[in-house]
């Protein structure tokens, strides 16, 4: 891809929200954010560029391809955003959808794919400047990549979200029959779909360390050293989004802190250490027991977490208890009510261990634990705990 004239390899972080991080990013050794038109000024101060997405029609949500009132809606939201923000300095390229084929048929997908053929002419009209692809997530590229790639010749690339499944990625797409350029559009942690589940069926999150070693493995898998591959954005830079909990996807926490996995791409990026690195857990139990069984109600139970730090900074530990909630059935990305700790759930802390007085209420909650370093950097994790 080039830009100015000049060969652009993306080295990008997905943004949802505010523009409080781009300073971070641009810190960080990246050059590109994947979010809204409306933060491509924000952008452009930094030396930012913006990936900006478009509306797309998804069957789960009611969207009804054989509708011409719905398609001309849709379309004049492209090209109002079109119009409206191509010649802006910051703007990289255009999306057209993300996953929009969650839980569709064959025939409903095939009908996605043709209107975005429509869809992507229509942007080329109005700019004839800026790229143009579409989105498609794991299941899809697997059952659908074909017909995309049928039905949509106007697409100057393709876009690939993929998570624990990015080590099968460069295959599949060969297998499928893509043979144009492709951009990673969303990579990170393994999907809370794709770990293992409790007996009571909550899924088991990865700490921040072990996060940032899948996000190392699966950037140097399919990113390094692949020519197909424009460049990736990875998920998620912004700090305050809930999805099964409010660490799963985050990079930084909510107070702004770094996790490993942000020290991992400015490693990836520009090749150098950060200046800090953040803390690494190791190992974290409750009542001696890496994964609880069920635990009485009302019960005061000991938590211990093993960690260090790379720079030997002191280390400062903190806990919260919070009701369970990640066996949320939304998909997608699709918004999900956060929690709060319970009050009164901590008893007692002492170093790296503290005691958590499980509510008298029987049902499902989640012990999380945050390990700062004093200096911006943190490293979290937790364990579902079934209270009976």
């Amino acid at each position: 891809m080039l830009r100015d004239g000049s060969p652009y390899f993306v080295k990008g972080a997905v943004v949802i929200g505010g523009e409080e991080l781009l300073d971070e990013l641009k810190k960080s050794g990246g050059n590109s954010a994947r979010t809204s038109a409306q933060m491509l000024e924000a952008l452009q101060k930094r030396g930012l560029t913006g990936f900006v997405g478009l509306p797309v029609g998804k069957a789960r949500m009611g969207f009804d391809y054989n509708d011409p009132l719905q398609k001309a809606k849709l379309e004049e939201r492209i090209r109002e955003t079109v119009t409206r923000y191509k010649d802006h300095p910051a703007l990289l390229l255009w999306a057209i959808g993300n996953e929009p084929n969650i839980g569709s048929t064959r025939e409903q997908a095939r009908q996605s794919y043709a209107w975005i053929e429509k869809a992507a002419k229509l942007v080329k009209s109005i700019d004839g400047r800026h790229p143009v692809i579409t989105v498609i997530g794991d299941g899809e590229m697997r059952q659908f990549l074909p017909d995309l790639n049928e039905l949509c010749p106007s697409l100057d690339a393709l876009g690939l979200n993929a998570y624990h499944s990015v080590f099968f990625l460069k295959e599949e797409v060969k297998e499928r029959g893509w043979t144009g350029p492709y951009l990673i559009t969303e990579f990170g942690p393994r999907g809370h779909w794709q770990v293992a589940k409790t007996a009571w069926g909550m899924p088991i999150e990865d700490s921040s360390t072990e996060k940032a070693a899948h996000y190392k493995e699966a950037y140097e898998s399919v990113v390094g050293n692949n020519k197909q591959c424009l460049g990736s954005y990875v998920f998620l830079w912004y700090g305050k989004h809930h999805e099964k909990t409010h660490t799963w996807y985050n990079m930084f926490l909510t107070d702004g802190s770094r996790t490993g996995a942000v020290d991992m791409m400015e490693q990836l990026w520009t090749g150098r250490r950060p200046s800090n690195v953040a803390p690494e857990i190791l190992a974290l139990q409750v009542e001696d027991r890496f994964h609880p069984p069920l635990l009485k109600a009302g019960a005061v139970v000991l938590c211990k977490v093993a960690a260090r730090d790379g720079d030997g900074d002191e280390l400062k530990y903190e806990w919260d208890l919070r009701p369970d909630v990640a066996d949320n059935q939304n998909v997608g990305g699709d918004k999900e009510p956060g929690t709060e700790p319970i009050a009164g759930a901590v008893v007692r802390t002492k170093g790296n261990e503290a005691e958590i007085r499980l509510p008298a209420q029987p049902g499902a909650y989640r012990l999380f634990v945050y390990v700062r370093d004093g200096k911006g950097g943190a490293a979290t994790a937790n364990r579902a705990i079934h209270a009976k």
